[in-house]
């Protein structure tokens, strides 16, 4: 596993990015009949919302409830979504997309190859006292390559890398996955995940560093495992158009990332609930 997370590493970001906008000259993968015979995309939209529950391993403690929106839209092989729309575009589809800007490079048999675009909003100290001194975290551009991998009919692994495409010293994260799905119905499912995560140097620096410049004692980092985090989650088409999920995650940090003084807690859990209209 260690030697295909530094294969993914060596693949360089605008390489990323040469496929994701070469893909909109490719012809169409392992699309349906359907869609393949159209002259025209097919559009599909999805809206909802979800009440949250969630906090953070930087920073205080404080638990947050929320609602948010969920918000998608499909062009053909492509996808621009928020949240978990992107996993809610087809119930009881092995398929699973990315948030952001999204498009399937290739799918063949049980492989598939996947690339995406996501806007990062960074982090804002404030007035928070875990983080006095720390710079904000800038907002930026990540550029995400995925790998998935279905060894067997109900089993996937996957393997992704993701980088900052605007030079915020976001750094590069990559992740490795395991997934199991149990269909209930033809119209819903339960599944789990487990997957641990890793960063490069600048990647934990400025997510769980304190810099030398600061009135703080400096605490500095190399790359290395950020945590592991798990997913259990349900979901159900309440009928052709509406859908609805619950999902509960658990996310404990791991070596250094866990040690660093601005981290408030090492192991959280979230919850959310929701329900979206597609069309």
């Amino acid at each position: 596993m260690p030697m295909m997370i530094v294969m993914l590493h060596q693949i360089s970001v605008r390489a990323a990015l040469l496929a994701l906008a070469a893909s909109f000259s490719l012809p169409l993968l392992a699309q349906e009949a359907t869609l393949a015979e159209s002259a025209a995309p097919v559009r599909r939209y999805l809206v909802g919302a979800a009440l949250s529950s969630s906090q953070s391993h930087v920073g205080s403690d404080e638990r947050e409830l929320g609602l948010q929106p969920i918000l998608g839209f499909w062009v053909g092989r492509y996808r621009l979504s928020t949240g978990r729309a992107s996993s809610l575009w087809n119930v009881g589809r092995a398929t699973v997309v990315d948030p952001g800007l999204s498009t399937t490079l290739l799918s063949k048999s049980d492989w598939s190859l996947g690339a995406s675009l996501n806007w990062d909003g960074g982090r804002d100290s404030g007035d928070d006292p875990l983080l006095a001194g720390v710079p904000d975290l800038r907002s930026t551009l990540r550029g995400k390559l995925s790998v998935g991998y279905a060894f067997a009919p109900r089993w996937s692994l996957g393997l992704s890398s993701s980088h900052d495409l605007l030079g915020h010293e976001g750094g590069g994260r990559y992740s490795a996955s395991l997934g199991y799905r149990q269909p209930l119905s033809e119209r819903s499912y339960w599944d789990t995940s487990f997957s641990a995560n890793w960063g490069n140097r600048d990647y934990m620096r400025s997510h769980y560093g304190i810099p030398a410049s600061t009135l703080r004692a400096p605490y500095q980092l190399d790359g290395g495992i950020e945590g592991v985090s798990l997913g259990l989650g349900y979901t159900t088409a309440l009928n052709h158009n509406w859908v609805g999920y619950a999902g509960l995650s658990l996310s404990r940090l791991l070596g250094d990332a866990a040690r660093s003084p601005v981290v408030g807690q090492r192991q959280l859990w979230g919850a959310s609930v929701g329900i979206a209209y597609r069309y």
